[in-house]
This record gives C-alpha cells, sequence and structure tokens, in this order.
C-alpha cells in the first residue's frame, strides 16, 4: 500500500509534467506565430525570397493550414512562379475547400497563364466542398447514427417514424461524405506544371510526337513518376509523358 506521501509525490510529478507540456505546446504555438508574422512583414516589405523561406520552414515543420498555403501561393506568383503560385492555392483547397480567397487567386493564375484544367462534372464539383477531414468527421458521426437508429427500430416496438427518418438522413449523409473522401483521393494525385511551358509526348523521349503542350498552372492527374519521365492523365483525358522535374504534386510527399 502506497503512502499518503508518495502519493503526494506522484501527483506533483504528474501535475509538472501536464504544466510542462503545456508550456512546451505554448511555446511551438508562439514560435510558429512569430514565424508566420516573419513571413508576412517580409512580403508586406516586398522581400517576397525571404518570406518565401519563412513559410516554407513553417511547412517543414509543421503543422500546416491553409492560410499559410495560401500566402506562399501569393509569394510564389510575387517572384514570378506562377506554377509553384497554383500549387500552393490547390494546396490550401484542399484543406479548406471554401477559402474564397485561394479558389479566386487560383483562378486568376489559371487565365494569366492560359493553364489547363479538366473540367469537373457537377455532382464531382459538389462532392469537392469538404475537405477530407470534414468528410470523415461526418461520415463516422452519421455512420454511429444510422447503427443507433437501426438498433431503435429493433430494439423498440412500435412504429418508428422518427427513426426512420433519421436513418435516411444519416445514410444520406454517410453516403456523401463517403463520395467526398473517395473524391478527395482521386484528387491527391493530382500534379501542377511548374514550367513556364511543357511539351507532354507519347514516349518517354525528347524526339517523341507531341501530345499536347501545357503551360504553367496546368493540371494532370494519376502522375507516375519513372525517373525522368512522369506518365499521367493530362486535361484532355489522353495519357502521356512530361518530364518529372517540370511537375509539382499538389499533395506533398
Amino acid at each position: 500500500m502506497r503512502s499518503p506521501r508518495l502519493k503526494q509525490i506522484n501527483h506533483g510529478i504528474w501535475r509538472i509534467a501536464f504544466f510542462a507540456m503545456l508550456a512546451a505546446c505554448a511555446a511551438a504555438r508562439g514560435a510558429d506565430t512569430s514565424q508566420f508574422d516573419n513571413g508576412n512583414r517580409f512580403y508586406e516589405a516586398g522581400k517576397f525570397g525571404d518570406a518565401k523561406d519563412a513559410y516554407q520552414q513553417m511547412i517543414r515543420s509543421g503543422p500546416v493550414s491553409a492560410n499559410l498555403y495560401y500566402n506562399l501561393g501569393n509569394t510564389e506568383w510575387r517572384l514570378g512562379n506562377g506554377g509553384e503560385a497554383a500549387a500552393d492555392y490547390e494546396r490550401a483547397l484542399m484543406l479548406q475547400p471554401s477559402h474564397p480567397e485561394a479558389a479566386a487567386n487560383l483562378q486568376y493564375v489559371r487565365d494569366q497563364t492560359g493553364a489547363k484544367t479538366a473540367d469537373l462534372l457537377w455532382w464531382q464539383s459538389a462532392l469537392t466542398e469538404l475537405s477530407a477531414n470534414t468528410a470523415s468527421i461526418l461520415l463516422s458521426f452519421c455512420a454511429w447514427l444510422a447503427l443507433f437508429s437501426i438498433a431503435l427500430i429493433c430494439i423498440k416496438p412500435g412504429p418508428h417514424t422518427g427513426a426512420a427518418v433519421v436513418l435516411t438522413f444519416s445514410l444520406l449523409g454517410a453516403a456523401y461524405a463517403g463520395g467526398s473522401l473517395w473524391q478527395s483521393s482521386a484528387f491527391a494525385t493530382r500534379a501542377v506544371v511548374i514550367e513556364k511551358s511543357v511539351q507532354a509526348r507519347e514516349a518517354p523521349a525528347d524526339v517523341a510526337p507531341i501530345a499536347d503542350t501545357l503551360p504553367a498552372g496546368s493540371e494532370v492527374l494519376a502522375p507516375e513518376e519513372r525517373g525522368p519521365w512522369t506518365y499521367c492523365t493530362l486535361p484532355d483525358g489522353t495519357r502521356a509523358w512530361i518530364p518529372t522535374e517540370a511537375l509539382e504534386r499538389v499533395k506533398p510527399a
């Protein structure tokens, strides 16, 4: 049996560890905020190279946010890197699909560069309204709600109009969330052209016939890196080869 003195020591140790953890978290958050503010100050001062370094350092240390990628996209555009800017705006929208500034700036960059992208069908556009994290939470909630409704219908005798309505909406919500997750996984394979212009070829060779010419910010799907060449789906739906160095994946490795 432990003595009261030993219990007090153990409680003291746990309290110290707990407050030390809180202090460490606060310090890390403060450092992140300071680095973000530094990047913003560099940007406002026109020191875009320094701003880019500050934002990228935050990305390497994590965690990331939609606003962080949005600011980095603005910086890349100021540096004349239209393809990198488009990729960063895409990353911001992956984290927060409802980010209006990122969506507007992405469209602006594409208009300026003449980027080529695949047209989404209406149901594909509808499934992009949720981020992957939000869709996961919604799917889990709807699944549990559906299980609860089914259990209530099976166990409790009598009419179950309310439970049936809840079950119907929970199944619809689960289907929509599942579709959003599927769409997110498909979009996770996207890559963006970061060079001013690149020629997609029918074979992995510089002398192969040209399949298409893609300006900076153009988007391709399902990139399969094979050394210096990447095999991918072009905006028009055809498959072709693009130099690997000319592409940047939207979802970081």
